[in-house]
């Protein structure tokens, strides 16, 4: 596939979220739409990160806290939080999901080398967009094994 012109070959659209302190980088091509945040209706028992479910499109979907799941320190309470729904999970298994973050900034392109790995499952890296660093975010990982 030939990268159009202004983008690098390889490089990784993505949409730009706060979450708590930190920004995320969702990959482009995996979000479905981004929402005034979504009702959402509590699970007893739930881990941390769950905060419940939530109708899209007359269906159920979950929706996870983005920053407990980035283990990001809580930022300000947001004026316009957002609901990013999002294709999860293994692309033989992948499910949409809800991530719930602070705010939907922009949209960028991060080159592979700008990555650093990360050790977390739910991270593949951290690069720098406008100079600040920024958590790329592993939707694949989530709900795999």
């Amino acid at each position: 596939m030939a990268a159009r012109p202004g983008t690098s070959v390889g490089a990784l659209r993505a949409l730009i979220v706060e979450a708590g302190e930190y920004l995320c980088a969702v990959p482009v091509h995996q979000v479905v739409r981004v929402l005034r945040a979504l009702p959402v209706h509590p699970l007893p028992g739930a881990a941390p990160e769950l905060l419940g479910l939530a109708e899209f499109t007359g269906e159920p979907i979950p929706v996870l806290d983005l920053c407990r799941l980035v283990k990001a320190p809580p930022g300000p309470r947001p004026p316009t939080p957002v609901t990013v729904v999002a294709w999860a999970g293994p692309p033989e298994a992948r499910e949409l999901v809800g991530l719930a973050a602070d705010s939907a900034l922009e949209i960028v392109e991060i080159a592979p080398a700008e990555v650093v790995a990360a050790g977390t499952q739910t991270l593949c890296g951290e690069a720098s967009v406008g100079g600040r660093p920024v958590r790329v975010l592993n939707l694949e990982a989530l709900g795999a094994p």
